[in-house]
């Protein structure tokens, strides 16, 4: 994997989503205290680099990992991989 630089905040964004497995816009930004334009922002250029995937539902814009994502995080937190046994 080549190299990935994140913000505070995005690295963030990524182990709220990759603990809860799957989180809702409005929940994400509520839990971790983030302006919904803010929010929008990281999500917009986390998509972008290919570590989440969204998709909307009557109950909101819905927000996961995508496989690139779930391997770079269990590349910054090893931990993470582990609780998942």
């Amino acid at each position: 994997m080549k190299h990935i630089r994140l913000q505070h905040d995005y690295a963030i964004v990524l182990q709220q989503v990759n603990d809860t497995g799957e989180e809702d816009f409005e929940a994400l930004a509520e839990s971790l205290r983030f302006g919904p334009a803010q929010l929008a922002h990281i999500i917009q250029e986390l998509h972008h680099k290919g570590l989440i995937v969204s998709r909307n539902s009557s109950y909101g814009l819905w927000i996961r990992l995508s496989a690139k994502g779930k391997k770079f995080v269990r590349t910054l937190w090893p931990e993470s991989a582990m609780a998942a046994y």
